[in-house]
């Protein structure tokens, strides 16, 4: 018995030894911020696996924000350099985990990466006019011959639709308005797509209950078609009204040239299907939910917005680029307008006869 004392009393005095050496070097790496940057620690296909970009995409994102993300600090008073912030921003979007997590992957705590979360995503929102735009003149021709050797539908500028993104209940009054059909808090994203699976018009502000063609009457980039500011048209589903500048299916077609014109209108407009599947693909947080505060999580979504069409300038791999976002059409709308009716029968009868 006396031997079996000894030997606990022996190895208390070690532990009263070493643990605090332990635990003063935990501290001593906080207090010098010592963050975790993987761009020099991982190689390049494991660095694209958890941040969604090559080191030359990361550096390339990192040099057209890094004067907007100065240097922030922590709660200890330490300075977090660019770097280290767009890491925690891409770490979030790339899965969609708890800040909390996020920030001890990198070693920053939760409400830091709470800021950094929201300051980066900001300042990559704001470059969306360089990234996401309407092509127009020399382009827009450009587009319509892209589109055309594809499926031979004529004069195409982008194809219209819109997508859920899950988030967390908002602290709003009417928060139910957010449920959409399918019974979970989203915001219903519009997003228009060119040939080349670019964003080339986002909106996301409109909570998940709205109807598609309500986002579209009610957004900028409607009254400026209806102005005439572009030259070509939109593809649409059944959700959409047909307008003289929005094309939809017919609902019940009659002969070949309508059922042509529907087969070739649907292979068309499946662009925007496969591009909002390589989208939350490449940034997983959109489809397993943005559990942040509303106005940030609209943020991140237009941040990802730019940063999908940078990584198809830089050609970026992609994360499973084929493989389309769910089919989810609205119901089926009434309200064609004479006109549009009208630039739709003489497509069919020009190019689908």
């Amino acid at each position: 018995m006396g031997d079996f004392l000894q030997r606990i009393a022996a190895l208390n005095r070690v532990r009263a030894v070493y643990q605090p050496r332990i635990y003063q070097r935990v501290v001593v790496r906080q207090r010098r911020g010592q963050y975790r940057d993987d761009i020099h620690e991982l190689n390049d296909e494991n660095f694209r696996k958890r941040y969604r970009f090559t080191k030359a995409g990361f550096n390339y994102v990192l040099n057209i924000i890094a004067d907007e993300i100065p240097p922030a600090q922590n709660n200890r008073g330490h300075p977090i350099p660019p770097v280290i912030q767009l890491q925690v921003a891409l770490r979030f979007y790339a899965t969609g985990t708890f800040q909390i997590v996020c920030g001890d992957l990198n070693n920053v705590s939760q409400p830091a990466a709470s800021r950094i979360v929201a300051k980066v995503s900001l300042a990559i929102a704001r470059k969306a006019r360089n990234y996401i735009r309407i092509p127009n003149d020399n382009d827009a021709i450009m587009m319509h011959h892209k589109f055309f050797e594809k499926n031979s539908f004529p004069r195409v500028l982008g194809c219209i639709d819109g997508t859920h993104v899950p988030i967390q209940a908002p602290s709003v009054a009417n928060r139910e308005i957010y449920r959409c059909r399918k019974g979970f808090m989203s915001l219903n994203v519009q997003g228009i797509a060119d040939a080349d699976m670019k964003f080339i018009n986002i909106v996301a502000r409109w909570p998940g209950s709205t109807h598609d063609s309500r986002i579209l009457d009610n957004s900028m980039v409607c009254a400026r078609f209806e102005n005439d500011e572009f030259n070509g048209l939109l593809l649409g589903d059944s959700g959409y009204p047909c307008r003289s500048f929005l094309m939809t299916p017919f609902r019940n077609p009659h002969g070949h040239a309508e059922t042509s014109y529907n087969t070739a209108q649907k292979r068309t407009r499946s662009v925007v299907e496969r591009m909002f599947g390589v989208w939350k693909r490449r940034f997983p947080c959109l489809r397993t939910g943005v559990r942040v505060k509303l106005d940030t999580a609209m943020l991140i979504i237009t941040a990802t917005a730019v940063l999908h069409n940078i990584a198809v300038d830089l050609a970026e791999p992609d994360f499973d680029r084929d493989a389309p976002e769910p089919i989810d059409e609205e119901l089926a709308i009434e309200g064609n307008d004479l006109l549009g009716n009208a630039v739709r029968q003489a497509i069919v009868q020009q190019y689908f006869q």
